[in-house]
């Protein structure tokens, strides 16, 4: 026996691991956090249902009939038709798309440019890039990554709709999960996490309404002058506009919107704004998963700037790059040399920020040709799941003319494929680890792989240097060497770091030069770097009234609208789909649908549910464990009931990532953030009905949860 030391890859957290190997180099045991996820990753690579070999289409797309095939045979037909379809309509009709592992991206999106197409997509389409966007667009930096932070200096934490509990390693642990004594806690979302139950101040907003919400506190900041002004008349831009757009809303107007008591709103502001520093603690997607969604985060993440917590100890620091890998990507080759990339010409905003193409258009390519035809996919971890009205994603893959894809198990998307192939877990391919870290420091590791692969599976990245290679191009892919593309990006680090980070299994910390710089030029603070340099923006300056936004045809402020679909906009929908929908909160026994098929986590989450407020469930005659419908404008899902009174009365919440309950089948593609192109996950319109009889789910399957009212709660699997 004996133990290597490794990372998880269950999430983007990286934990380190410890792995038992037997004497034949087997796995037998993984040791690291207290956490589900990292005790199932044996489970993953031993599953019986795991892909292990290449397979081809033999039936109907969608019918799931394949046939085993070789390497050389898959290879080569992908090689193929993908050259084939850029012979006939041209490179950019070829779109490859990057979901999980997040690891491979750089060899794909290193394939699809040199192979001549800009259109490398990736899930980030709908997931935390738009967050990234608002920030960078309004500040010059990001700061939800470092939101998640904490800081003895807070004096007040503002935790608007996100919980550690069930997203954030290491879960009920982290420093943010537990209110600190002395500390006033103010929680925003529309479900009573255990955070809100400690909350000073609870705000239980109707979903889709943060910006109004925000506005709101920006009203009673400038009416009770508790904005910091001597920041805001050297770093303001726009500031006049933004003061006069917040009057409009008072507290008895957002309360109407939002659904919450003004008083509630008064106190929460007052707590905000006058004990500093104070800190919000985002979401990488709750505010931006909206037809509104990208401005009202805007608005929202201003709050840090109006108060003078912008950049400041205690308050939401910049997130600073450190020593990271060399890019190998070739987005640069995209940019200069190749055409537009499918979203420049929707989303431009976006683009122009994000180094990929916006995928939440690909149903639209392919189906309608719009904004460009996109006729062939190759892509690696897809699922139909993660965009909105999957069915029709289903039938845009079914009329591609050719697919293939890569994945540890089959999934909605993987049926619709001509070839499969079988996809290396993270405890069988090695990889260059950068984990962004905090402000000021990140770590750099090298994962070297810990076990061979289970039957004939290939690490992704070796599949695209591999297909670089066939396409004629092997001195770009290292003639197939995986190793050798991670040597390549390693060239990035100092040389005298290099060795430590592949020879150290816990990694090497690395740190951000803005630190020295501001010590250098005598802020021994260390905070507030845009004294030094002012913000990465237009202007120079915040962006209360982008100009960056207006000049491409948007509204420079951050402007609230109500929801797309929503009681207000569309009563006439209202009448027959009257709940709210939301959807997608996390809990730490799936990352999205990545762990549905290990039963360890299926016994602790073991149904697809529906949390509806017992004043909607006792009208139509739902009990809790009910098998029941959600029914939107786009068709019905069945889910299993758990009647509490931690939802909004009005508002459902769906768990997300179920291939069988799929909640995206019934979320919205048509009415996309006109900036970011973000689908509303979380703010629509449903109802929720007693299920029939020939619905498929029983009542002895819908065991659901009857004693926990928290995921999140239950203890860890053992």
């Amino acid at each position: 026996m004996s133990v290597v030391n490794s990372t998880c890859y269950e999430c983007d957290a990286n934990c380190a691991i410890n792995v038992t190997l037997d004497a034949d180099g087997e796995p037998t045991s993984i040791t690291g956090p207290d956490c589900p996820r990292c005790y199932v990753q044996l489970d993953r690579r031993n599953h019986p249902d795991r892909l292990l070999y290449p397979l081809k289409r033999v039936g109907p797309r969608g019918s799931g009939e394949f046939e085993r095939i070789s390497w050389d045979e898959a290879l080569a037909s992908i090689t193929e038709h993908l050259t084939a379809t850029r012979a006939d309509h041209g490179a950019p009709a070829v779109a490859f798309f990057a979901g999980y592992t997040k690891e491979a991206r750089p060899q794909l999106q290193r394939l699809a440019h040199a192979f001549g197409s800009p259109n490398y997509m990736t899930e980030s389409g709908c997931c935390f890039s738009a967050t990234m966007v608002a920030e960078k667009l309004t500040f010059g930096h990001k700061i939800k990554t470092t939101s998640t932070i904490a800081s003895n200096t807070t004096r007040c934490l503002l935790v608007w709709s996100t919980n550690p509990r069930g997203s954030i390693p290491p879960f009920h642990l982290h420093p943010l999960a537990t209110k600190q004594p002395g500390r006033p806690l103010i929680v925003v979302d529309p479900r009573r996490t255990p955070l809100a139950d400690q909350a000073d101040v609870f705000l239980q907003i109707r979903p889709g309404t943060d910006g109004a919400l925000a506005l709101g506190f920006h009203h009673l900041i400038f009416a009770h002058t508790w904005q910091d002004q001597a920041f805001l008349d050297q770093w303001a831009n726009g500031l006049d506009a933004f003061r006069a757009y917040v009057a409009e809303f008072p507290p008895e107007r957002v309360a109407e919107i939002c659904g919450i008591a003004a008083e509630d709103l008064r106190r929460a502001a007052e707590l905000f704004a006058t004990l500093r520093p104070a800190q919000i603690m985002l979401s990488p997607t709750a505010t931006v998963q909206h037809s509104n969604g990208f401005q009202n985060h805007r608005a929202v993440v201003l709050l840090s700037a109006v108060t003078g917590n912008l950049d400041r100890e205690g308050g939401n620091r910049f997130f600073n790059d450190k020593i990271s890998p060399k890019p190998i990507e070739l987005f640069d080759h995209c940019l200069n040399n190749l055409p537009p990339r499918v979203g420049d010409e929707v989303f431009p905003i976006w683009t122009r920020y994000w180094p990929a193409a916006q995928s939440m258009l690909l149903p639209d390519c392919i189906l309608d040709g719009k904004p460009q035809r996109i006729r062939s996919l190759l892509a690696m971890g897809i699922n139909t799941a993660m965009w909105p009205n999957s069915k029709r994603v289903e039938q845009a893959l079914g009329a591609l003319d050719f697919f293939a894809a890569s994945d540890f198990f089959h999934n909605p998307a993987t049926r619709m494929a001509d070839i499969v192939l079988p996809a290396a877990t993270s405890l069988e391919r090695p990889a260059l680890i950068a984990y962004p870290g905090c402000a000021y420091q990140a770590q750099l590791r090298y994962r070297h792989q810990v076990a061979p692969a289970k039957g004939e599976a290939r690490p992704d990245g070796q599949i695209f240097l591999e297909l670089g290679v066939r396409l004629g191009m092997p001195e770009q892919f290292w003639h197939g060497d995986l190793e050798a593309s991670w040597a390549e990006a390693a060239e990035g680090i100092p040389e005298d770091l290099r060795k430590q980070v592949y020879d150290n299994p816990e990694g090497v910390t690395v740190f951000a030069r803005a630190i020295d710089d501001l010590v250098e030029n005598g802020f021994l603070d260390a905070d507030r770097q845009y004294r030094l340099n002012g913000f990465n923006t237009v202007s120079g300056k915040v962006e209360f009234d982008s100009e960056e936004l207006r000049a491409a045809g948007f509204d420079g402020l951050p402007v609230w609208c109500e929801p797309a679909e929503s009681p207000v906009s569309t009563p006439e929908l209202t009448r027959d789909f009257p709940l709210v929908l939301t959807s997608g909160a996390r809990h730490k026994h799936a990352t999205h649908s990545q762990h549905q098929y290990l039963e360890r986590m299926r016994r602790a989450v073991p149904n697809a549910l529906v949390e509806i407020h017992p004043t909607d469930a006792a009208p139509r005659g739902i009990r809790n464990g009910d098998p029941v419908e959600v029914r939107s404008p786009r068709g019905a899902i069945g889910f299993v009931a758990r009647v509490t009174e931690r939802i909004k009365p009005g508002v459902v919440h769906c768990a997300h990532g179920w291939n069988h309950a799929n909640i995206n089948e019934l979320t919205d593609d048509r009415t996309l953030d006109p900036i970011s192109g973000f689908p509303a996950f979380k703010s629509l319109l449903c109802d929720v009905v007693p299920a029939r009889p020939d619905a498929g789910l029983d009542a002895k399957e819908a065991t659901a949860d009857k004693t926990a009212d928290h995921v999140e709660q239950q203890p860890a699997l053992v």
